[in-house]
C-alpha cells in the first residue's frame, strides 16, 4: 500500500495514503485552540476557539516512494 507522509506542526508522520487523506479531513473539519498569555494590567490568560483559516495550516500530506519508505525503515531511529 502506498505511503504517505503527514505533517503536523513541526512533526512528520509515515501513514497509510488512504488513513492519512482520512486524518487530514478530520482535521479540517476541527476548530483551533489557542492560549494568550497577556502582560499587561488586564493580564492573565485568555482562552480562544475559533475556526481555522486553510492558508495558515501548518499541516501537508505528500506521497512518500515505496523504496525512499523501506530504505528509512531500514535506517531506524536515528542516534
Amino acid at each position: 500500500m502506498a505511503k504517505a507522509l503527514v505533517q503536523l506542526g513541526y512533526g512528520s508522520f509515515v501513514l497509510d495514503a488512504q488513513s492519512a487523506l482520512k486524518l487530514t479531513e478530520l482535521l479540517a473539519e476541527a476548530e483551533l485552540y489557542e492560549e494568550k498569555w497577556r502582560k499587561s494590567e488586564e493580564g492573565g490568560t485568555t482562552y480562544h476557539v475559533y475556526p481555522q483559516d486553510t492558508a495558515d495550516s501548518l499541516r501537508t500530506i505528500k506521497i512518500m516512494p515505496t523504496a525512499m519508505y523501506q530504505i528509512a525503515k531500514m535506517a531506524g531511529k536515528p542516534e
